[in-house]
């Protein structure tokens, strides 16, 4: 049988960000969530976004298949949220943009306010900085407004390879503001990460990579991370051009990062040697590691600094000895009686009042994009918020009111096995589901989705977030769910629970085909009348949930 998958075209993305509403952070438990680091290897802080996309087209990212246009939130609003976090006691916040610098004027003018005002907040970017847009005065205002981590991206120190991916770093401006920052600020942590394996990369141009990297001697963390091709992306086209196959993209997907894919055609040897001298000639160099520490050790608790270097060595860092045996420092050489204890700040977190009206559509966000602990082996265990259903449900709560009463849930934090994930999905009892993964997890998503099936057969499922805009066909078709949302997810979702709402049924076929921004299967059948809150019985259609053999097809809108 022939897959037919219906696209409906791009919705435009929301232009001014400044009209949705500030992130609802009650809908989400934090407490349970600062009982983990954050992707930056913090506790106790709540992330912000200042902008949306990037308009940089990057041949191996998919964010330009999420949001491609660029777009801000205005000065005044992204400070007004920091002074939100500060009265409630939060005192570390980390972005999560793609491109925070892009607008350098902006980005200087935010870190001005947060000056002017005398607000004690820290701030982390693990990653969002385009390292040759800094200058000295953006990089002087980031530390004097209370900066305390950055990570760079190179990539590659190749023009070549800068030109094909579609970056066109500045290589030498990037170099200079490296410089410029660790030797006047070696205390700040900053981090530079690198690729290895591009398609058409050559053995010198990879070794290239690795010597600037060792140029700039006092990076606190650098990464040398293999290249991980994304379907539908462009790489994956230049990938397929020079000899990778499609079955060798599929399996370096869910490939430990650390372990060299099959998608690598540099000879295996020297991509080992290369890797070895890097890590011995620089990572584990004796004298970095004690230039390096010594800040670390003033500014970083314990905890912060074990998660740091576990992102380097999972097997192998378990307490701060075995720092200190890496770096060949015994205990009584170093003073860590000033190093910084685990602060546990007094926050007021917010409290839900909302209360599910009598008949309101219940939606129930879930976000499988963590592993359960039981089936975590060595994975760094940092955990990100829900901030895709938290973005949304904030969105919805304000279009529709107590029409809907949403909650939202996170596999391994939320829920931490499947029994636990059944009890609460069965307590909820949905109307509705939506639910968010990454392509790392997409066959843990799978197997989400099927217990969710086997508990509401007739209850439809809307997938979004990286892997069901990148691919939709396998969440579609193997995973089973009925829409996936391409992109940005406050309009569509609207757009869906919107005609849910009216119709008193999940739209139909045709309905499905007027709302811009979806994917979803034609090959529709009937099922039983279902009552649907704030509407009338209706004969409520999805997709059949087993997986169909055959070839693609795809019909555009």
């Amino acid at each position: 049988m022939t897959k037919e998958i219906i696209l409906t075209g791009r919705q435009e993305q929301i232009r001014d960000l400044d009209m949705l509403p500030q992130w609802d952070r009650s809908l989400v438990d934090f407490r349970k969530y600062h009982q983990y680091v954050g992707q930056s290897g913090i506790r106790y802080e709540m992330t912000m976004q200042a902008t949306r996309g990037c308009p940089y087209r990057c041949f191996y990212c998919d964010v330009q298949h999420l949001t491609p246009m660029h777009r801000r939130r205005s000065v005044e609003s992204i400070f007004d949220e920091v002074k939100y976090l500060h009265g409630i006691g939060v005192r570390k916040s980390e972005f999560i943009d793609d491109a925070f610098n892009v607008n350098i004027n902006a980005f200087k003018s935010f870190f001005r306010k947060v000056i002017d005002s005398g607000m004690d907040m820290n701030f982390y970017f693990q990653s969002g900085l385009r390292g040759d847009l800094l200058d000295k005065e953006a990089i002087d205002l980031m530390v004097e407004g209370g900066t305390k981590s950055m990570n760079l991206a190179l990539e590659s120190a190749s023009p070549r390879l800068q030109k094909m991916m579609g970056k066109y770093l500045q290589i030498d401006r990037l170099r200079e503001n490296l410089a410029y920052i660790v030797e006047k600020y070696p205390q700040i942590i900053v981090g530079l990460n690198a690729m290895h394996g591009f398609p058409t990369e050559t053995e010198e141009e990879a070794q290239a990579t690795v010597d600037f990297i060792m140029d700039i001697k006092w990076l606190h963390f650098a990464h040398l991370h293999n290249v991980r091709i994304f379907p539908n992306s462009r790489l994956e086209q230049v990938a397929l051009e020079n000899g990778v196959t499609k079955e060798e993209i599929e399996e370096s997907l869910t490939l430990p990062y650390h372990i060299i894919p099959p998608t690598i055609k540099l000879d295996p040897d020297f991509s080992r040697k290369l890797r070895l001298s890097f890590v011995h000639r620089y990572v584990l160099s004796p004298k970095r590691l004690r230039h390096v520490l010594r800040h670390q050790l003033a500014v970083m608790n314990e905890e912060e600094l074990i998660y740091k270097y576990r992102t380097i060595f999972p097997t192998h860092i378990e307490t701060l000895d075995d720092i200190l045996r890496l770096a060949k420092i015994k205990r009584d050489e170093i003073d860590i009686s000033k190093m910084p204890k685990v602060d546990v700040p007094h926050i007021t977190y917010p409290k839900r009042t909302q209360k599910a009206a009598e008949g309101a559509l219940r939606i129930l966000f879930l976000d499988a994009s963590h592993f359960f602990s039981a089936d975590r082996t060595n994975e760094i265990n940092a955990v990100e918020p829900p901030l895709g259903g938290m973005a949304i449900l904030s969105y919805l709560n304000e279009k529709f009111g107590d029409r809907i009463y949403g909650e939202i849930v996170k596999t391994g934090v939320d829920v931490d096995t499947m029994e636990e994930l059944r009890a609460r999905v069965q307590s909820f009892r949905p109307d509705f589901l939506m639910m968010r993964t990454l392509t790392y997890y997409k066959d843990f998503f799978v197997d989400v989705v099927a217990e969710c099936r086997k508990l509401f057969p007739d209850v439809p499922i809307v997938a979004g977030g990286p892997h069901p805009t990148i691919d939709p066909e396998d969440c579609l078709y193997r995973a089973g769910v009925d829409v996936c949302v391409i992109g940005e997810g406050e309009i569509i979702c609207g757009d869906l629970v919107g005609q849910t709402l009216e119709e008193g049924r999940f739209p139909d076929t045709e309905m499905l085909q007027n709302i811009k921004g979806i994917a979803f299967r034609s090959d529709r059948q009937v099922y039983p009348e279902v009552a649907v809150p704030n509407g009338k019985n209706a004969t409520y259609a999805r997709y059949p949930l087993w997986v169909r053999a055959g070839t693609e097809k795809a019909v555009s809108r």
